[in-house]
């Protein structure tokens, strides 16, 4: 009875919710909503009532409407620069190159799962292409080897793009990103997004010849929950050489930088915990990164971090 009457409940929520928000008939076309303004005002409306329901049930039900309020809006004209600045939990991301533009946030529950949600959109196309990101990484087998594609996405919330071309002259781009997984594990990810010769996003591509295996699409850290992890594309010290200067008497220091993604090191709390993410930490001023080398990312053991995370 209990389940019935929230079912019941849930329904009668959806029917006034439907009144109150702008209806999608189309969302090709962006019909329903009147311009960027009046989008973002309904969006923000949705949002709230989003993080003050206690229940998860009426959360997707109104996390539905944000999703198809949200196709709708990125149709229309000025939809590519529109910046939604009263949405704070919308993550907004482009590439240096204007090639695309990524809108995607997440959607916490109270055991501290959370699932994502996102668009990716074609910037400069001769009509509104939108490809809807599908998280998928709950049934994804081996996600550091896959190849994906938008339909079964590895979900995370991006904060750093970077262009790269392989040596082959093949452009992709390297995207940081956050993928908070449950209530123990937290996870950062390095993710290769590339597109087809129809201009098709896809997720993963072996640009890691010599990290692990040298067969990683891309790179999964997963660490305590409790702890945090530095992520980051930055100028660093990569190399440092001492030589005894007889003159003054004393030793010189040459160091060598470059731009690198940089990352703290994690290990297990005890070596028995190997493999047990929840129970992963930093280790201490222990760095590790990425160069960009022949149009892949070579991995550095062990570099000198001049900015502290």
């Amino acid at each position: 009875m209990l389940q019935m009457l929230k079912q019941t409940c849930c329904f009668l929520f959806f029917l006034v919710l439907l009144v109150c928000v702008p209806a999608i008939n189309n969302p090709i076309h962006g019909q329903g909503i009147q311009n960027m303004k009046y989008a973002e005002d309904s969006l923000a409306a949705i949002l709230k009532s989003i993080n003050e329901e206690d229940d998860d049930s009426l959360k997707y039900i109104l996390n539905d409407s944000f999703y198809h309020t949200l196709l709708n809006a990125l149709m229309l004209p000025g939809a590519d620069n529109y910046m939604f600045e009263s949405l704070k939990t919308l993550i907004k991301i482009s590439s240096d190159d204007n090639k695309f533009r990524i809108f995607h946030w997440n959607l916490p529950t109270h055991d501290g799962e959370k699932k994502y949600f996102g668009f990716l959109k074609l910037l400069k196309a001769e009509t509104p292409t939108v490809f809807p990101l599908r998280d998928y990484s709950d049934s994804i087998t081996s996600p550091e080897t896959a190849i994906l594609d938008y339909n079964h996405w590895f979900g995370a919330l991006y904060y750093t793009s970077i262009s790269c071309t392989t040596i082959l002259g093949k452009k992709y781009y390297t995207l940081l990103g956050w993928a908070g997984n449950n209530a123990t594990i937290t996870q950062k990810v390095i993710e290769i997004l590339s597109f087809d010769e129809h201009d098709i996003p896809q997720f993963g591509l072996p640009v890691f010849p010599n990290y692990e295996t040298g067969t990683m699409k891309r790179i999964i850290f997963r660490y305590a929950a409790s702890t945090s992890m530095s992520l980051k594309y930055e100028e660093q010290i990569i190399s440092s050489e001492k030589k005894w200067n007889p003159r003054k008497r004393d030793y010189e220091y040459k160091t060598k930088s470059a731009v690198i993604i940089v990352f703290d090191r994690l290990v297990p709390l005890e070596p028995q915990l190997e493999g047990q993410f929840q129970f992963y930490i930093t280790d201490g001023d222990i760095f590790d990164a990425f160069k960009s080398v022949n149009g892949s990312w070579n991995f550095i053991r062990g570099i000198i971090s001049k900015n502290k995370h």
